[in-house]
């Protein structure tokens, strides 16, 4: 979003930076062609610069028009921000097919036919629909005031418009046409207000971590309440947040910052920049698949119980016979939805998506025997077969379950033969079994009303399959597996029967971990680290 290079002199000219727009550093990359993009003369451009891939300078001369940012740019437009009001209006086909994602324009009177039309990535790759426009003196949008396609395809994606009170009544008394259709499912604010919010005074650091910063500071007065923050790292936009005691991600080890804060009120008023925070970033040799975990999770309060996990199953062999771990840890979705072995925000890596009313906490994550799962995207036949598969699940609860058929982790063929990979915890007709299952060999612990604790069901062969509780080996049973392993993904809080969630789970659930069949003692390894992990968030139940 741009930088904070205001009020630099250069020679006997004073000009400030006053246009920030994102992501077509790589391409327009000088003077001439953003004056070719924009319609205005190249003399009118001063302090120029590339940041990264986006941009920023000074434009002289008065108003413009936005136009020109359209079809043919091989990099995205990502933000156009003009926070001194120097946009007189957006031209006809101005972000056309562009992927632009915010807009700020505070004095822009008009967005003129199909300004935002088509509003994708060039060249057909992904769409990246508007998540914030703020445009509260604009008082036409294309031609009429009924829907003329200016934001076709374009809308926003859970967002937020900021916008003249006008446009509220102009169609005949009801909104534009245009911004109705644009504020579909978002939140439209008009705004009839811009009295500017204070500004942070105390704005300090609780705790500074290898690649992060945790912020702590007094919400200022607003008449307008707050709505967020904007964080600016060395000068330079970096992100938004909701509260003190976020934390800022994304930075590099032993490194000097500065950070600065703007709050932003609900009418999108600024207040001035905060004092500056002045710091360096921690320089701790972490385990490389630890530290990648706690940035994609944003799970810095746990730094040391995340790195002595990894570690502990690296050292006992245990890590590389591991494909997917999920362990819980943090109180909120974001922290809880990674696979440990491969934290990408992608179903090909294998990270969670959770599906109904299931809630987060540092306890884990409690289900609620009515429509709460996770899909991994794990396909039980991408790494289980008949003689080589294992499950673990860490439970912290006992509770009894709403009805027999609930289930808490796994994955069937929805008709015969019933080949299922799969553990239910205080299941059966008298609601206090445990049963494990890995393809047809299954085990069942009946009148054992204890579903707290560690549990592994593991095979290592084609005629045996073995269960093991807090570290102990318990039963074995003997089968031969014949028929086809589900090609079906692994849901965690329910049973993926046939492709569509069963037998919801009531528990709270702490661990679980898809894994290649372990020996007896390999379990009691991985029980044995699983428990001192727990044992040291203090949720250990058993």
């Amino acid at each position: 979003m741009g930088s904070l290079l205001l009020n630099t002199v250069f020679g006997r000219s004073n000009y400030k930076v006053n246009t920030y727009i994102g992501g077509i550093g790589p391409t327009i990359n000088t003077p001439a062609l953003l004056a070719t993009k924009l319609g205005i003369a190249v003399n009118r451009i001063k302090l120029f610069r590339v940041v990264g891939n986006d941009i920023e300078c000074a434009i002289i001369g008065g108003m413009y028009e936005v136009k020109g940012f359209n079809h043919s740019d091989i990099s995205q437009v990502t933000y156009y921000r003009d926070p001194t009001g120097i946009v007189s209006g957006i031209g006809p086909q101005g972000f056309y097919n562009t992927g632009l994602i915010e807009g700020y324009f505070p004095n822009a009177t008009y967005i003129s036919l199909a300004a935002f039309d088509q509003n994708l990535y060039p060249s057909g790759r992904p769409k990246n629909l508007l998540k914030k426009l703020y445009i509260p003196a604009v008082t036409r949008i294309g031609n009429t005031a009924i829907n003329e396609n200016v934001f076709r395809s374009g809308n926003l994606n859970s967002g937020k418009i900021w916008a003249n009170p006008i446009l509220q009544t102009i169609n005949s008394g009801g909104v534009e046409g245009d911004l109705a259709f644009l504020a579909t499912g978002n939140t439209v604010v008009y705004v009839n207000d811009f009295t500017k919010p204070n500004t942070i005074t105390n704005l300090s650091a609780t705790s500074i971590y290898n690649t992060g910063i945790q912020l702590s500071f007094t919400p200022p007065n607003s008449i307008n309440g707050i709505d967020f923050y904007e964080v600016y790292v060395n000068g330079i936009y970096k992100q938004d947040i909701k509260n003190s005691g976020d934390i800022i991600s994304g930075l590099t080890k032993n490194t000097n910052y500065n950070i600065n804060l703007i709050t932003v009120d609900n009418f999108h008023n600024k207040s001035v920049l905060s004092a500056t925070i002045n710091f360096t970033t921690d320089n701790i040799n972490l385990d490389v698949d630890a530290e990648n975990f706690i940035i994609a999770s944003q799970n810095y309060n746990y730094v040391d119980t995340i790195n002595n996990l990894v570690v502990s199953l690296k050292v006992n062999n245990l890590w590389n016979k591991i494909q997917a771990a999920y362990p819980f840890i943090g109180s909120t979705q974001i922290n809880h939805k990674f696979n440990l072995k491969n934290p990408l925000d992608t179903n090909t890596a294998f990270r969670l998506v959770f599906n109904g009313g299931g809630t987060h906490s540092t306890n884990g994550y409690q289900t609620n025997g009515s429509n709460a799962y996770a899909n991994t995207f794990l396909n039980v036949n991408t790494y289980h077969t008949f003689s080589n598969a294992g499950l673990t699940i860490v439970c912290g609860t006992n509770n009894v379950p709403a009805t027999t058929n609930s289930y808490d982790f796994g994955a069937q063929k929805s008709s015969s033969p019933w080949e299922c990979y799969q553990i239910h915890l205080n299941h059966g007709a008298s609601k206090n079994n445990n049963v494990f299952v890995l393809g047809t060999i299954g085990l069942s612990k009946t009148a054992i009303n204890n579903a707290k604790g560690i549990h592994t069901i593991s095979k290592t062969t084609n005629t045996e399959a073995s269960y093991s509780k807090n570290g102990n080996f318990d039963t074995s049973i003997a089968g031969t597996q014949t028929g086809i392993v589900p090609a079906l993904p692994y849901f965690i809080g329910c049973l993926n029967n046939g492709g569509s969630p069963y037998g919801y789970s009531n528990q709270r659930i702490q661990f679980t971990i898809i894994h290649e069949g372990l020996t007896n003692e390999e379990v009691k390894t991985l029980h044995n680290i699983i428990d001192a992990f727990e044992n040291s968030l203090g949720r250990k139940t058993w």
